[in-house]
């Protein structure tokens, strides 16, 4: 989760809903019989790389493996969320009838490509499936695979914001516990923040990013659209009481933020060189941050405060079929996203990453128990899901955070107030809803 989709993307978006995008007219080819020596290919695009796109070759290759007679070819495309290159492709490969079977969809992004219409339907295959549907998995997973009543998704890799804290620093301050508020947080910050010369430890690192925001918004009563998605409505005194209370923590030099599409990978580091004690992340983060920090420093996790309302946005992606398919690679298809999705194979994606295990059952195994022990971290994570919140279903939403990354951009690192700098973005957001 980085920075969202630039005006190019968000004109391949306006073009291709417009294009009112469906499947080819063409008529399908016969299927054919699939052996091992012939297996029914399965194409997939996903936006996972570095560490977490080499596991991702590793299930891939596990599962094709396992089942002899379909062999899923997982194509890197780029980061499905950032400047957004996956959904490009994606997009673009949806008005040109030529999309993959399968392919990660950033939760927020859902909408979006529900409305091409390019997507398979899955209420029939999850009324029928032992192992996916609301029953089988974690609190607040299908939150955002459902749009208007059809299931389009399957909650595949998926994660929360979380505040990741030094303890060592906030030991050395005298604090005893993370922050359970944004107040709370706000004065720890100004006790943390030591700056001595040239050296400065900030007390707080804030990510001028969109997702954070929306826990920003909806922690202090606010909302980010109306209820019939025809208005922004997040440029409220509530709306915007947060945001205000961390600009005015970064520009009185208690926190520290950084700018430009590079802001989250600069906060991390500098949480783990020990020159911020607090850091808003994402719980897919946390094996990577675990891996960063080793012995550095003790640490942890807590959850994103409120104020007094607790709620998160969902994050990572969910997987989904296109239309395009046949029915026999569709069928090896929704085999693949089962597979993924059984308690096993989630919950070893999520001892590998730091993602969540999107199962129930994955809770009472012992093994992952076992794991949570020495990974509290990932318990706050899973305890914070109970919290989470639907964004708006609404196609113009992309829009509408590019217009709010850029507004958070400003208040941040210019003296552009915060009121000012919203209320253009929802003048913006307004124009692109109405049609302007």
């Amino acid at each position: 989760m980085t920075t969202f989709v630039k005006a190019t993307s968000l004109a391949i978006l306006s073009s291709a809903l417009l294009a009112g995008c469906g499947t080819s007219t063409a008529s399908a080819p016969q299927p054919i019989q699939a052996t091992a020596a012939h297996p029914t290919t399965v194409v997939f695009w996903y936006g996972l790389g570095g560490s977490l796109g080499q596991q991702v070759q590793t299930m891939v290759a596990e599962f094709n493996r396992s089942h002899p007679l379909i062999h899923v070819e997982a194509d890197y495309e780029g980061s499905y969320s950032d400047s957004g290159p996956l959904q490009q492709k994606l997009l673009a490969a949806i008005v040109a009838h030529r999309p993959p079977d399968v392919a990660q969809i950033e939760v927020h992004s859902m909408p979006v490509f529900a409305a091409t219409g390019a997507l398979a339907p899955l209420n029939q295959d999850i009324s029928r499936s032992s192992i996916d549907g609301p029953s089988h998995y974690l609190p607040g997973m299908a939150v955002t695979t459902t749009i208007h009543g059809t299931i389009y998704g399957v909650p595949f890799n998926r994660s929360v914001p979380l505040i990741i804290y030094n303890e060592t620093l906030f030991k050395k301050a005298g604090i005893t516990q993370p922050p359970a508020t944004w107040p709370e947080l706000i004065h720890d910050a100004q006790l943390l923040t030591q700056h001595d010369g040239s050296q400065s430890v900030y007390g707080f690192a804030p990510l001028a990013n969109w997702w954070p925001w929306e826990s920003q918004v909806w922690s202090a009563g606010g909302h980010i659209m109306n209820k019939s998605l025809t208005q922004a409505t997040f440029d409220s005194p509530s709306g915007e009481k947060v945001t205000k209370a961390l600009a005015a923590l970064i520009h009185a030099g208690d926190a520290e933020a950084f700018p430009g599409s590079e802001g989250w990978d600069n906060t991390m580091t500098a949480f783990y060189q020990g020159k911020v004690a607090m850091m808003e992340d994402s719980s897919g983060d946390l094996g990577y941050d675990a891996q960063q920090i080793g012995n550095k420093f003790a640490w942890g996790a807590t959850m994103m405060p409120k104020d007094p309302v607790e709620a998160v946005p969902p994050g990572g992606a969910d997987a989904v079929i296109f239309k395009n398919s046949s029915k026999q690679v569709a069928s090896a298809a929704w085999t693949f996203i089962q597979w993924w999705t059984a308690p096993a194979q989630t919950m070893a994606w999520s001892e590998a990453t730091g993602y969540l295990p999107v199962q129930q059952a994955v809770l009472s195994n012992a093994k992952y128990q076992q794991f949570l022990a020495t990974h509290p971290q990932n318990k706050v994570a899973l305890a914070e899901l109970a919290y989470q919140k639907q964004p708006p279903q609404s196609p113009h939403y992309l829009a509408l955070l590019q217009y709010v990354q850029d507004a958070m951009q400003s208040a941040y690192f210019t003296n552009t107030s915060v009121a000012h700098a919203m209320k253009t973005a929802a003048q913006q957001t307004n124009a692109v809803v109405s049609g302007q």
